[in-house]
């Protein structure tokens, strides 16, 4: 890799200054010699007879300007060895600036110093300025279980890879931990010679590797994308890059992702989306939706779902499923839960005290060690009592750490709140889940639900569930019942509770109590099978 820092031109200046002075010293010190000298024969013509003493004075004056020559000589050696030091200093200071000192490779600001370069030899061919942006996959994991050491090795076994493979008209740079980037500029090859690059490097990073008898591999996610190399700016490429890598990322694409102007509106979204969050949560514009659960047998109300909605003070009211992602990604989940959660028990807490209410735990909340007593300290707040909570939780969620979650449902379920399995058939072990957890309700996800009345396979999923549930004594409820073909055909498989728009949407509290009361003035007037399709 071809270094390309500052010009060190100071040490010029200081060198020419330097001579200056030392030239200076010297025809000062030979001036005064022909003086001295030339005064000496002078007098020795004119007074011959203080020869003796005048010849001690010319002595004297001819060791003084020798001295002088001698030091002159001495300061012009050391001034030119100080200069000489400042400007490999200068050079190192320089190299340091723009090389990752761990794989001798570019540096963020040498990787922009050299790719401007790049592009102003490619501007006059009209080539394209191509940067590849790639993390490696799992390389905290290479220290974690290796040491730091192992994984200091491994990213200068991939800089020694990239620069072998790419040669010199590659700017290779590590630009942060796990973060590297590739710079070229491309003619005809255009995109899939970008793509063809980007497959080999990725292909270089995931290839594995021998350290002491063991064998390491990583993988790598990569993003690409390109500019015409006499308009590219530097960061703005890179930029355009990191975003389609982490489009990857995200996505666990394997192949490289090249970047699109979608990806950026979609960015800029996420940060207001962010931003919002964080405003709402101060003012508290999240508040608590209501869906109703319905006694399949009787149609009359036994509970109901806790649902977050965001009343945007522009966009009105907006669903969970745009801001939910972004509060679990930034770690705002467990704040704006508690607060959801807070607001719905305060009110239901007022309402029929036969009626149940069910919140949902999201997986980053189970790994609070604390979330139970979160809850607990919500329930002696609000003043619900705790046989009427019903928290979910996923069956997915659950893999993350079974210990922990096992002691959090155990803490929860020893102060009464009672729990639901949600999404039941979506993981992987649910029998075991079952069977080692005390679940007071399965709940079985959507997904099986929506075409029960059509397919068979899911009414029989349906059947299953339904008579393991009955044998261990554990109610069912079901998700999803859009219409009454869907009602009619889980009631027959046997089905305890369900909810979904053919008995309602999910609506804010204050419609939630003119509903209850409603009903409570109707229950004896109407049959059930009307009462539930109301």
């Amino acid at each position: 890799m071809s270094s390309s820092g500052p010009k060190p031109g100071s040490s010029g200046l200081l060198s020419a200054r330097r001579d200056a002075m030392v030239l200076a010293v010297l025809i000062t010190a030979v001036l005064l010699l022909i003086w001295n000298g030339s005064a000496f024969f002078n007098h020795l013509r004119i007074e011959g007879s203080a020869f003796a003493s005048d010849v001690r004075v010319a002595s004297t004056a001819l060791t003084l300007n020798v001295a002088l020559i001698l030091f002159g000589w001495r300061r012009y050696i050391d001034l030119q060895h100080e200069a000489e030091v400042r400007a490999e200093q200068e050079k190192r200071a320089a190299l340091l600036a723009t090389t990752d000192p761990a794989t001798g490779l570019y540096n963020r600001k040498g990787f922009a110093d050299r790719a401007a370069q790049l592009c102003q030899e490619a501007g006059g061919r009209s080539d394209n300025l191509v940067v590849i942006s790639f993390q490696v996959h799992r390389f905290k994991a290479v220290n974690d279980q290796h040491g730091y050491e192992a994984g200091e090795w491994l990213l200068r076994s991939i800089a020694d890879a990239l620069r072998d493979e790419l040669g010199d008209g590659a700017v290779i740079a590590r630009l942060s931990g796990d973060e590297f980037a590739v710079a070229l500029a491309l003619g005809e090859a255009g995109t899939q010679g970008a793509e063809e690059l980007a497959d080999q490097v990725l292909r270089l990073v995931s290839r594995p590797v021998l350290l002491n008898d063991r064998i390491i591999q990583v993988g790598a996610f990569a993003g690409i994308a390109s500019a015409p190399a006499a308009d590219a700016r530097i960061p703005d490429v890179l930029r355009r890059a990191d975003i389609a890598m982490d489009r990857a990322r995200s996505g666990r694409v394997a192949r490289p992702v090249w970047f699109d102007a979608g990806m950026e509106r979609a960015l800029i979204a996420h940060g207001e989306i962010e931003q919002g969050i964080r405003y709402g949560l101060d003012h508290e514009q999240f508040v608590s939706y209501f869906e109703p659960q319905v006694d399949l047998a009787s149609g009359e109300i036994v509970g109901f779902e806790v649902l977050a909605r965001w009343k945007h003070p522009l966009s009105g009211v907006i669903g969970p499923d745009v801001f939910i992602p972004v509060a679990e990604e930034i770690g705002l989940i467990g704040r704006l839960s508690e607060q959801v959660i807070s607001e719905a028990l305060r009110e239901a807490a007022q309402w029929d005290p036969a009626l149940k209410i069910s919140v949902n735990i999201s997986p980053s909340q189970l790994t609070d060690g604390w979330l139970a007593e979160r809850i607990v300290r919500i329930l002696s707040e609000t003043g619900f009592p705790a046989e009427r909570l019903v928290v979910e939780i996923t069956e997915s969620s659950l893999f993350a750490d079974m210990d922990l979650a096992r002691s959090i449902v155990t803490s929860l379920k020893n102060q009464g709140v009672r729990l639901a399995l949600d999404d039941f058939g979506t993981g992987f072990s649910s029998l075991a889940h079952i069977r080692s957890l005390p679940f007071d309700i399965i709940k079985i996800d959507r997904s099986f639900v929506t075409n029960v009345s059509e397919k068979r396979e899911s009414a029989a999923i349906v059947r299953a569930v339904t008579t393991l549930a009955a044998a261990l004594s554990v109610p069912v409820c079901v998700e999803g019942i859009e219409n009454e073909d869907t009602f009619k055909a889980v009631v027959r498989l046997g089905c305890a509770i369900g909810q979904g728009w053919y008995f309602g949407k999910p609506i804010p509290a204050e419609q939630t109590r003119e509903l209850l009361a409603a009903r409570h003035r109707r229950r004896d007037e109407r049959p059930p099978a009307a009462a539930v399709h109301g």
